[in-house]
């Protein structure tokens, strides 16, 4: 085994794992939420540190690569080195492509072993690489004081005020765990820590805070409790720690710290908190506290860098703020070890094939021997898998490259020397599959109806003459493989020709090829009256996801005839078949396109109105469907104000208590106080007016008794009840004893 191309093994692993991960996540950001972004990461960090364990502990699958090399003719060279002898070490292929140096008895100059000169150089590596993950790993462990020092310094709040919203807080937050709640003797930055005991630690001056602002603040510290996003700190910090050269790994751990921090604000939001509302707060932290280093395994709330971006998305209303469940987050961590362990059994097994060369022409050392001008199978080697298909007389066909992967069904017949009880059977199998560009020749094992191995390619010289013949020129090796890969031949051409379309270059065949514009596609699109005229037209479409199967659809749910670009619009926007129908049947017989797409940006779907119309809304304009989506009314907020008695509310109603902030929470809270059966408007204006829970609260025990809701505003709009009210008074009352002793003493 050899230790430092093993570690460049593991990153290229970790390369494809974080390139998994980022189409994911970017397949997330059009419609996915936050929460499940950040669970995407998360799993990517865990899977990071798991990779070079599962690389070693797990077996290994071997997959053959034939690589072309140049026997180093013994003519003239002195040490010639031995070819390689191991078809899995990277190392003795570079051997076999090592062209030895010219000796003459003439020359007497200072030589440099090759060897020599390789052990050096990895040595310097491992000495940098080492150097840099035992710093971030010192750093890292120095966490644990820098924590524990914040917190001998800081004091545990016993106020009941704090407390109590603390307490309700951690009730919506789901968190069933004991955490600390300390408040520090400076200014910092609110923050959690601490994975065993969590810790919340709150700022100096966060006495003078609303109390607003203080259930904003601990219901996003608790989020972070709630999600463990401490624990996953630690594991990111780690990560980046052990693959440091890696910038991927650096850039993987700030989206997690953006969406982590995104996933968190949507659970304050969730939990009643005002948007604009919110948006001041973390404003107003960001400018007062984010000047104040925070050490790296705390969660800050409201880093300067993220604000801009946490903002708009707070105050976007149609943005997903879905929270993720046992079940999908049980389906996220299946997948990720789906997706990890073939990355960590798969070996590159190299096999170097001799082409020979003329012995008396030497090789400069200075450059790579030119393979360009014999086309051979090893320069398009990669790995296949193939196994029936539920279609009859039919196999799935998986090729894969460094380049990447392709996959289709394919009829059984399509390949020479392949039987489907080879398949079903086990033993070795060898097979070709031929095409207009050229050839594809399989070599590899069958075994309980999966067959995998290597395969090559060889270009049909035929085809590129017919090609240059037609006037579209002579493609490259390449470019033939590329067409292969689709079967894009002269039947293609002659379908293109048949509908109308421009003659193609050789680039503008391949570029049909790689987008999967093959000839059923030409074929069926102009059967439902798409002749677009270029190939690239076709291939927009193709990107964009309009096949046949879409435009059937839509034909049948009554959008025939749609242009392409309406057609790439709609789908663009997740206007489907499916969605079309789910909102006729609720009675929405919508036949203007811009109208559904407009609904569906706004977030509306046929399991939204559906909820709607089981409470009551039913047959709701399109408008006001739009409406209430905008405004956060959803079923679960009617079914909530409901169970407090609020029951056959307009949508006009509901819209103007959501945007209040009067939620089911803020009734309840009101109604434990003594406060029940008020009306939506006394809701509205207490709520206006700041008049919440904990206010009413601090009066009652102050002896105030049950205030009406008139006092109560009047109260809270003189200051009285607040905080300092207690102080207030005790100094005006020591003033008038102090002014009634100095004029006794006068008189």
């Amino acid at each position: 085994m050899n230790p430092p191309l093993d570690i460049v093994d593991v990153a290229i692993r970790a390369s494809a794992l974080l390139a998994t991960a980022g189409l994911v996540d970017l397949f997330l950001r059009r419609r996915g939420s936050a929460a499940a972004r950040s669970l995407v990461w998360s799993l990517t960090m865990a899977a990071l540190l798991v990779l070079p364990i599962a690389s070693y502990a797990l077996p290994h699958w071997s997959v053959r690569i034939p690589v072309a090399r140049t026997p180093v003719p013994t003519t003239g060279y002195a040490d010639a080195m031995p070819p390689a002898t191991s078809a899995g070490s990277d190392a003795a292929t570079r051997a076999s492509f090592a062209v030895p140096t010219p000796t003459s008895p003439a020359v007497d100059a200072p030589t440099t072993s090759p060897a020599a000169v390789l052990t050096i150089a990895l040595a310097s590596f491992y000495a940098l690489y080492g150097a840099g993950v035992l710093i971030l790993l010192v750093r890292l462990g120095r966490e644990p004081f820098v924590l524990r020092r914040l917190t001998r310094t800081s004091r545990e709040i016993g106020d009941p005020a704090w407390l109590r919203l603390f307490d309700e807080a951690a009730q919506q937050s789901r968190v069933g765990r004991p955490v600390r709640l300390l408040q520090s003797t400076g200014e910092l930055m609110p923050m959690t820590y601490g994975t065993r005991r969590p810790t919340v630690v709150l700022p100096a001056s966060a006495d003078a805070w609303t109390d607003d602002r203080r259930r904003a603040v601990l219901l996003h510290e608790l989020a972070h409790v709630a999600r463990r996003d401490c624990l996953v700190q630690k594991l990111t910090s780690l990560a980046c720690a052990l693959y440091w050269p890696h910038p991927g790994v650096w850039w993987a751990a700030r989206r997690l710290r953006t969406e982590r921090e995104l996933a968190c604000d949507d659970l304050v939001l969730a939990a009643g908190a005002g948007p604009r509302e919110y948006a001041g707060h973390l404003l107003d932290l960001a400018r007062s506290l984010g000047a104040v280093p925070a050490p790296a395994t705390a969660l800050g709330m409201a880093r300067a860098r993220q604000l801009e971006h946490r903002l708009l998305a707070v105050l976007d209303a149609a943005r997903n703020r879905a929270v993720l469940h046992r079940g999908g987050l049980a389906v996220a961590i299946a997948a990720s070890i789906a997706v990890l362990v073939p990355m960590a059994v798969m070996r590159a097994a190299v096999v170097p094939v001799d082409r020979p060369i003329d012995a008396g022409t030497p090789v400069p050392a200075s450059s790579p021997v030119d393979q360009q001008a014999t086309s051979t199978s090893s320069e398009f080697a990669g790995v296949w898998e193939i196994r029936l298909s539920r279609e009859s007389g039919s196999v799935q066909l998986s090729l894969r490259t460094l380049d990447g992967s392709h996959g289709r069904t394919l009829p059984l017949t399509r390949f020479e020397g392949l039987t489907s009880s080879q398949i079903s059977g086990a033993g070795a199998v060898h097979f070709t599959s031929r095409r207009e560009a050229g050839t594809f020749a399989f070599d590899g094992v069958c075994r309980n109806g999966l067959c995998g191995g290597t395969y090559g390619f060889e270009p049909n010289p035929a085809f590129a003459a017919q090609l240059a013949k037609r006037g579209l020129g002579a493609p490259t090796a390449r470019e033939q493989y590329d067409l292969a890969m689709q079967d894009v031949g002269i039947a293609f051409l002659d379908e293109l020709s048949t509908h109308g379309y421009q003659k193609p270059d050789v680039q503008g065949l391949v570029r049909a090829a790689q987008h999967g514009v093959d000839l059923e596609y030409v074929r069926a699109m102009a059967g439902l009256g798409y002749r677009l005229g270029t190939v690239d037209a076709l291939v927009r479409l193709r990107d964009h996801g309009v096949d046949p199967g879409y435009v059937r659809g839509m034909a049948a749910s009554g959008f025939s005839g749609l242009p392409a670009d309406d057609l790439v619009r709609a789908r663009d926007h997740g206007v489907d078949p499916g969605y079309v129908k789910g909102m006729r049947d609720l009675g929405y017989d919508l036949n203007d396109l811009t109208r559904l797409i407009a609904a569906r940006d706004h977030g509306v779907d046929p399991e939204f109105a559906k909820g709607l119309a089981a409470l009551g809304f039913k047959n709701l304009p399109l408008d006001d469907l739009i409406r209430t989506r905008d405004h956060g009314v959803d079923p679960e907020y009617v079914r909530g104000l409901a169970a407090h008695g609020y029951t056959g509310l307009t949508i006009e109603a509901l819209v103007k208590t959501r945007d209040h902030g009067v939620d089911p929470a803020y009734i309840r809270g009101l109604a434990d106080l003594g406060y029940k059966a008020l009306t939506l408007d006394e809701l509205v204006r207490m709520r206006d007016h700041g008049v919440d829970p904990e206010y009413v609260r601090r009066l009652q025990q102050r002896g105030s008794g049950r205030l009406s809701v008139d006092e109560l505003i009047r109260r809270r709009d003189r200051g009285d009840g607040g905080p300092h009210a207690a102080a207030r008074e005790m100094a005006a009352a020591l003033r008038t004893f102090w002014h009634s002793i100095v004029t006794r003493l006068r008189g």
